[in-house]
């Protein structure tokens, strides 16, 4: 089945900005800086400010050269040589500052968030997820709760190929969204689907897919979450007719094979009526009758028609929760809604669950919301029927 895949962009922020000091930075710290390298890290500082990036390496060089530098000397040393390599393009080598800096035992709360953003940003850029996966993981372990961080760390879980932990970090924050009445990013969803796929979690693939289609609907998105249905151990094939039914009113819906195998299958399930409507329908939508297989497509609009007009087929009998179906889509509602709800009360049906299904359907399809979702919402089973019961909730709730 093709579904959505989508390879992120770079975050807004992927043009990582250095960790810059101050004069003021300097000045805080001065008492605390022996002079052999707290004055070339001032005039580094000067350089710095005016754009001469070079020079200012050369200069924090300089400071770094000093023997048995406390550990907070290393520490401004390598925040200050981070920040000018930035500055001057050298990524690679700014990210060996800061991994210094990181290790240097000096940075907490918001300087370890910081520097730790940078260092992933950095790591993000140069196509390493691994350690931009460890920088992004150490910036949340200190606090950092940046929605762009977050991003870059699912990032970096997908383009490494770990499926696992997308899911892991995506779903629970996705369902969250929800459970808040917030409407879910389309693309967080598009990857949780996709690597919900791959990591071969099906509960979870359709549960995005629904979310897609309540929340951002497109017909490829129906399609996916149709055929993940279809595809479930236990499926039942008499849902099919079913499926097209959802399709239809979900905008899903429409191609000429839509038409004919919808009205096919509406003919055996033995709803004539609805049969007769549908390939009408694609006539008047002038998909039908204009190509090679028009001469099929008139035949069996003929025999829909001819079925309709019959009515109940001694010879050929259905079930009463499906005369009284069709009765529905004939336009009888009253009396075909008495027919199913006595038929279901009565019990004994091969398919309970499908008859609850077909009454929501019913109530549906005679303007009867209220009563549609009520019937919908009983729905149970395991052979499809839930999940379209679900679906049509989600669309008679609109």
């Amino acid at each position: 089945m093709r579904i959505v895949d989508r390879r992120f962009k770079q975050p807004l922020w992927a043009a990582v900005v250095g960790v810059a000091f101050t004069a003021a930075t300097l000045a805080a710290v001065a008492d605390t800086l022996r002079p052999d390298v707290g004055k070339p890290l001032s005039t580094a500082q000067d350089l710095y400010r005016a754009h001469k990036y070079k020079d200012a390496l050369a200069r924090i060089a300089q400071a770094a050269a000093v023997p048995n530098k406390t550990p907070y000397e290393i520490y401004m040393v390598e925040e200050m040589r981070g920040a000018a390599l930035m500055a001057d393009g050298e990524d690679a080598a700014a990210a060996q500052a800061y991994q210094t800096l990181l290790g240097s035992g000096q940075l907490k709360g918001d300087d370890e968030q910081r520097v730790s953003a940078t260092l992933a940003g950095i790591y993000f850029q140069q196509r390493d997820y691994a350690r931009a996966i460890a920088a992004a993981q150490r910036y949340q372990k200190a606090g950092g709760g940046d929605p762009q961080m977050k991003e870059l760390l699912v990032q970096s879980y997908y383009l490494s190929n770990d499926c696992a932990s997308v899911v892991g970090t995506l779903k629970p924050a996705i369902d969250g969204q929800v459970r808040a009445n917030r409407v879910p990013d389309e693309s967080q969803l598009q990857l949780l689907s996709t690597c919900a796929q791959r990591s071969k979690d099906d509960a979870t693939y359709r549960a995005a897919l629904e979310k897609l289609v309540a929340y951002h609907p497109k017909q490829a998105y129906w399609d996916n979450l149709f055929s993940a249905i279809r595809a479930q151990p236990g499926y039942s094939p008499k849902l099919d007719v079913d499926v097209y039914r959802l399709g239809r009113v979900a905008g899903a819906f429409g191609s000429a094979d839509d038409y004919m195998e919808m009205t096919q299958l509406s003919l055996v399930a033995g709803t004539p009526a609805e049969a007769k409507q549908i390939i009408d329908q694609g006539f008047a939508s002038g998909v039908l009758g204009k190509d090679a297989q028009a001469e099929r497509e008139k035949r069996l609009q003929a025999l829909a028609a001819k079925r309709a007009q019959a009515g109940s087929d001694a010879a050929n009998s259905v079930a009463p929760v499906d005369e009284g179906f069709n009765l529905v889509f004939a336009g009888h509602a009253k009396e075909g809604l008495a027919m199913m709800e006595s038929a279901i009360a009565k019990g004994g049906l091969d398919h309970p669950e499908q008859a609850q299904l077909h009454l929501g359907i019913a109530y549906y399809v005679a303007g009867q919301k209220p009563r549609a979702i009520q019937a919908f919402r009983a729905v149970k089973g395991t052979d499809g029927s839930a999940d379209l019961g679900r679906l049509w909730t989600l669309v008679a709730s609109k």
